[in-house]
């Protein structure tokens, strides 16, 4: 009896060990799955992170929203400071009737040069736009800041710069020139020749200042234009949670700018 005992004692006794030991290795099976599935999850957020986030350093010209505004005056400030400084200096050699008809290649060429240095700086204020999206769109930020950040491309740019342009060049600029020449020597000239001959070239200097106003307004215009729709597209992508779409419209954008460049 006792024998028996002792046998179903030692029987039980190795049951439960081999028992502890299969708890033992399913837990470490167990553990070990868990580990590895772990470790495979969060490589795959990091790797999916890493993807999404927009890498600030793919643009070295990205532009603080905080720094938009002086980069943006600055440039409207410089070009237009240098177009008045040659328009000083082609009145110096333009003034008078028989100096203007001398010097009347100088005169087109200076509205060409105000039309190209005009087309240039909206170009670079296009630019701006898109350094600027380009800093927000790789922060850390929510929508919502994103939003708040991005409305510095209207006040800015199309608001305050587009402003200043406008008034620079189309208003005070081109109201100079009509002064200057068509208004001014030109019409001194009436008395000096017969009546068609100066009526040709006065016609002449009017077409002149008036095509190349009508160009400077078309260009001012459709860089405000451009620059309105796409800070409005970007950040009503930002407003709903589209990230991506925000990013899209940002390299569309910037595509845009460079066919510019190339006409």
């Amino acid at each position: 009896m006792r024998k028996n005992i002792a046998v179903a004692v030692s029987v039980a006794a190795i049951a439960g060990v081999l028992s502890l030991s299969g708890c033992g290795a399913n837990d470490g099976g167990a553990k070990g799955a868990s580990g590895t599935q772990g470790q495979g999850t969060q490589a795959s957020s990091s790797e999916s992170n890493g993807k999404d986030i927009f890498s600030l350093a793919s643009n070295a010209n990205a532009i603080a929203p905080d720094d938009l505004a002086a980069i943006a005056d600055e440039d409207v400030e410089k070009t237009v400071a240098s177009l008045n400084e040659q328009y000083e200096a082609l009145i110096a050699e333009c003034g008078s009737f028989d100096a203007y008809q001398a010097n009347v290649d100088k005169v087109q060429a200076y509205y060409d040069t105000v039309l190209a240095e005009t087309n240039a700086l909206g170009i670079r204020l296009r630019e701006y736009a898109a350094n600027c999206a380009s800093y927000v769109l790789a922060s850390d930020r929510t929508s919502g800041q994103m939003y708040d950040d991005l409305e510095v491309i209207y006040d800015d740019l199309y608001d305050s710069a587009g402003d200043d342009l406008y008034d620079a060049v189309y208003d005070d600029l081109f109201g100079n020139l009509y002064d200057a020449f068509y208004d001014g020597v030109v019409k001194d000239g009436y008395d000096s020749m017969g009546y068609g001959e100066w009526s040709e070239i006065s016609s002449a200097a009017y077409d002149m200042y008036s095509d190349a106003m009508s160009d400077a307004y078309d260009l001012i215009s459709d860089c405000r234009s451009d620059i309105y729709d796409f800070g409005s597209d970007v950040r009503g992508d930002v407003f709903g949670d589209k990230l991506d779409k925000a990013k899209k419209e940002l390299s569309k954008f910037q595509e845009d700018i460079e066919k510019l460049k190339e006409e």
